[in-house]
């Protein structure tokens, strides 16, 4: 990509120092505290979004109803137990027509629950009903690729409307809960982490928006511009630039 080519990128991270929502399970205590703060918001042109979740109970449920949002969240992680954990990234009105995608680390994702009850659905499982298809790995974690209401499937040479951003505001959201299997062994995740890191950038100059040639291109572009996504190692003071 040469130097001519201007390139809006907004980054949006969840979390307790570096990423947002992270999700700590301390030793056989069996607490787990989450951070939805945004630490870490870069804007190049005009792209710009946050995130947040709902303030909740250390027991998972909410402290009031969803609409108090809050950026940080302490739970007690018990076995067989549903928590309300609902981030939602909001787009701001005016941001450039931009591709969408979350890097999401779960470390909790081998002791989630596995069920066929539509009411106890794994995070991926909650993200593919919202719209977001799993894109590419990382070393961290699964990117996962906003499609919106279009209908789920692979990435081809059609065009497809997967584009965010407009005259409006948006909020999309990624998943509403996570629930911890009966038999699980919560003592064993001491260190482990829920981390979603956001990434919009706009759709123009990377060829028809929602081929797979032109989301690759941007995707490219994003971990050339920031390439700490992969190892969620960035800074972890706030920053924004405009061009």
């Amino acid at each position: 990509m040469t130097t001519k080519k201007k390139i809006f990128v907004a980054i949006a991270s969840l979390a307790a120092s570096v990423a947002i929502v992270m999700v700590s399970v301390f030793a056989t205590v069996a607490y787990l505290t989450s951070s939805a703060a945004v630490s870490n918001v870069f804007t190049i042109g005009n792209v710009s979004m946050t995130m947040d979740e709902s303030k909740v109970k250390p027991d998972g449920t909410y402290l009031t109803d969803s609409t108090n949002r809050t950026d940080t969240n302490t739970y007690k992680l018990v076995p067989n137990t549903k928590y309300v954990k609902d981030p939602i990234i909001h787009l701001a009105e005016g941001s450039e027509p931009s591709y969408l995608f979350v890097l999401v680390r779960n470390d909790l994702e081998t002791i989630e629950i596995n069920s066929n009850d539509s009411d106890k659905m794994t995070i991926a499982e909650q993200m593919a009903q919202n719209g977001w298809v799993a894109y590419t790995k990382a070393s961290t974690g699964t990117v996962y690729l906003y499609y919106g209401t279009v209908a789920a499937g692979e990435l081809n040479t059609e065009s497809k409307n997967i584009a965010v951003g407009g005259a409006t505001k948006q909020d999309i959201p990624l998943f509403d809960y996570f629930m911890v299997d009966p038999n699980a062994n919560v003592g064993a995740y001491g260190a482990a982490k829920i981390t979603l890191t956001a990434v919009a950038i706009q759709t123009s100059g990377f060829g028809t928006v929602g081929t797979k040639g032109a989301v690759d291109a941007a995707w490219a572009a994003v971990v050339s511009t920031y390439p700490y996504i992969h190892t969620n190692s960035g800074n972890s003071s706030s920053n924004s630039s405009g061009n």
